[in-house]
């Protein structure tokens, strides 16, 4: 509805009062920006965002914990600390061994030191002056004498030079030592003639 403009030098009519509205029969369509408390989907800041993020993360931690929880400490140290089974090995070696019968060892005589000297054996020698060679030594036998024969040199003393061979032939004329005891080892000299014969 048109209000007519006064022309100009006409004296102003009082206005008229407005025309009621006419209510639309429908509104022209307006996108609402919100809707609740809320905004809808596609249309959220990056306040929102940040926020519904942060949130998301926590949910997420916390379902973690729930879920590390519901695992006992003990069963997990035991799953981890369980050792592989160990397998031992025994060996027994059996060695016999048969030692041999002792032997009876005689102990060794102690030797004389060098200056201790080992006193030989001594015998008696008998005076066989006036009789035949071969009692002289059958007597330094009977003494003690291993060998009476080699423990005597018998000469001739007739100045011959003959040799001494069978002694019952022979008659003692000198002897040397005589009725003494001597050492086994030592050598009798005896001065013999022939039977028949003076001593000189």
């Amino acid at each position: 509805m048109t209000v007519p403009t006064p022309a100009p030098g006409h004296p102003q009519q009082p206005a008229a009062a407005p025309a009621p509205a006419v209510p639309e029969a429908h509104p022209p369509f307006r996108p609402q920006s919100e809707v609740g408390p809320g905004k809808l989907d596609g249309q959220l800041n990056a306040k929102q965002k940040t926020v519904l993020g942060c949130g998301g993360m926590v949910a997420l931690f916390l379902i973690a914990a729930v879920v590390a929880a519901a695992v006992s400490p003990s069963e997990a140290k035991s799953a981890e600390a369980k050792p592989a089974p160990t397998v031992t090995v025994t060996v027994t070696a059996t060695v016999t061994v048969t030692a041999p019968p002792p032997v009876a060892t005689k102990a060794p005589e102690p030797s004389p030191s060098p200056t201790q000297e080992v006193a030989p054996q001594t015998a008696q020698v008998p005076d066989m002056t006036g009789k035949s060679g071969d009692l002289l030594v059958e007597a330094l036998k009977t003494a003690g004498f291993a060998d009476g024969y080699k423990a005597t040199s018998f000469h001739d003393v007739s100045g011959q030079g003959r040799t001494v061979l069978l002694l019952t032939n022979w008659k003692i004329c000198e002897q040397d030592p005589k009725n003494k005891a001597v050492p086994v080892t030592e050598k009798i000299s005896v001065g013999v003639v022939k039977f028949g014969e003076g001593c000189p």
